[in-house]
């Protein structure tokens, strides 16, 4: 899994790009498939204050892209947030794809049955 933190508006430093780092290779706890995870931390000077610290990420599983942005008033915050959010997402994305092929085994199951039973007959 390829993970590339970027800053922007905002000095990245080693310990907030660990933490980052840190959080985000729990991910791939719920999912094998990851290949790659942007992750851009980013002061908004527009915004008020309270929301200026926005994180943002962007996953690359097998066959789907996933985004995500969070902003609170602390970056490690809006980092925490992030990685639920991401977190919940990639756990759905996955329980969608075991949903599949159960349905596609149950398909299977219930083909080979008939044939067996045309060919009992």
């Amino acid at each position: 899994m390829k993970i590339n933190i970027r800053g922007r508006g905002i000095e990245l430093t080693e310990a907030l790009k660990e933490y980052a780092q840190k959080k985000i290779q729990k991910a791939e706890h719920f999912f094998q498939n990851i290949q790659q995870i942007d992750i851009e931390l980013e002061v908004d000077k527009i915004k008020e204050q309270i929301n200026s610290q926005v994180a943002k990420a962007t996953v690359w599983l097998s066959g789907k892209v996933l985004h995500a942005s969070e902003a609170t008033e602390n970056m490690y915050s809006s980092i925490d947030l992030l990685i639920e959010k991401i977190d919940k997402q990639i756990k759905k994305f996955k329980e969608k794809i075991t949903e599949e092929k159960r349905r596609e085994f149950v398909k299977e199951k219930n083909l080979l049955h008939k044939l067996n039973e045309e060919e009992n007959k």
